[in-house]
């Protein structure tokens, strides 16, 4: 997989070298090559704190090995599980107190990616904490929508992704509205935020209460992600027009980066997660209708379905029916830890965007 990935984001990061103003003279009149030479100057590199990258990369693949492979691969009692584990906090714990140190530097190169002193404030650490639990249902429910399609309802890929849709739709036009809200309206962020934190949790909480006792299609699930989409395009961009406003000038670069990796790595933990309550659901329901074999390349890969008899087909999409309700029930919880995250943010007098002046 790496293959596919790397090469597009190798392209990416040098269309933002080259492409990209710099913050410090983004008026600047050198040349693309000459300007993207100069950030990848010896002062500019030296400045990127590797370590810190390092340790923050490797806690998170052992963490989310972890997640969601117990269950399936490997029992959570299992020695590579309760190791992994370990690691994984182990070198979490290692991260927090290298970026402690170097915060603490005078000099401060290279710059941490994470200086703990942002989350000293009620609001910083509401975002932040507001953007990694928004991030578990939406990353799940992009992923889990299409997959249910196919295991449920044995609706092809091409099928499948088109059931994503509504939620598609409607995320985009929410953003665009929270935008022309906060711009022009100027309608604090955070009351946007809080809104679609609970229309999120609206959407979400609906989601359980599709039926798992029948394998056609609901179409009230249109209707769901619709109501869905609308929560996650008023939190997930909003909450970034608020960093500006909360974060202090120094802050506000690390701060609207962190934001973003937060979230990525909250839906990371949400999928692997979300992997393990279902792919454990269907183990047990599973278990005394197939032999291991079968089972093992079911949750390797659904088109191993097909090859069942047509009792088996059925007692499978029934399974993965109600794994995928569970799943929706932990996505629920994680959508309310989000809403209550997002009262944090509240103030007497809610900050506005400064309309910029051409």
């Amino acid at each position: 997989m790496w293959t596919k990935s790397a090469p597009a984001g190798l392209l990416a990061s040098a269309v933002i070298i080259f492409t990209l103003p710099s913050a410090s003279n983004p008026n600047s009149q050198l040349s693309t090559k000459v300007a993207g030479l100069k950030k990848l100057s010896f002062n500019n590199l030296r400045r990127i704190d590797y370590v810190g990258v390092g340790l923050l990369l490797a806690a998170s693949i052992l963490l989310v090995f972890a997640f969601e492979s117990a269950g399936i691969e490997y029992g959570w009692n299992s020695v590579t599980i309760i190791v992994t584990l370990i690691l994984g906090f182990a070198i979490f714990m290692g991260f927090i107190i290298w970026e402690i140190w170097l915060q603490q530097r005078p000099d401060q190169i290279p710059e941490p990616i994470f200086p703990p002193r942002i989350l000293k404030s009620r609001l910083m650490a509401s975002m932040f904490a507001a953007s990694f639990f928004l991030g578990f249902p939406f990353t799940s429910v992009v992923v889990n929508i299409p997959q249910k399609a196919q295991a449920v309802y044995a609706f092809s890929s091409q099928h499948a992704g088109v059931t994503l849709l509504p939620l598609l739709l409607a995320s985009p036009l929410a953003t665009v509205t929270s935008g022309l809200l906060t711009s022009n309206g100027k309608v604090p962020p955070v009351y946007l935020v809080t809104a679609g934190a609970v229309i999120q949790v609206i959407g979400m909480g609906l989601t359980c209460s599709l039926p798992t006792d029948t394998l056609n299609f609901p179409p009230q699930q249109y209707g769901f992600e619709i109501v869905m989409g609308i929560g996650f395009g008023l939190t997930l961009s909003t909450i970034l027009t608020l960093a500006p406003l909360v974060a202090d000038e120094k802050d506000l670069p690390v701060t609207m980066g962190a934001l973003t990796q937060v979230r990525v790595l909250g839906g990371t933990f949400g999928l692997a997660i979300g992997a393990t309550v279902l792919n454990d659901h269907v183990t047990s329901k599973l278990s005394t209708v197939l032999g291991p074999q079968e089972l093992k390349n079911i949750l390797d890969s659904l088109y191993s379905v097909k090859y069942l008899s047509p009792d088996q087909q059925d007692a499978v999409r029934v399974a993965f029916a109600e794994g995928f309700k569970r799943q929706n029930i932990v996505l629920t919880a994680f959508s309310a830890a989000a809403m209550f995250s997002c009262f944090g943010l509240w103030e007497r007098r809610p900050r506005k965007t400064e309309k910029s002046r051409p």
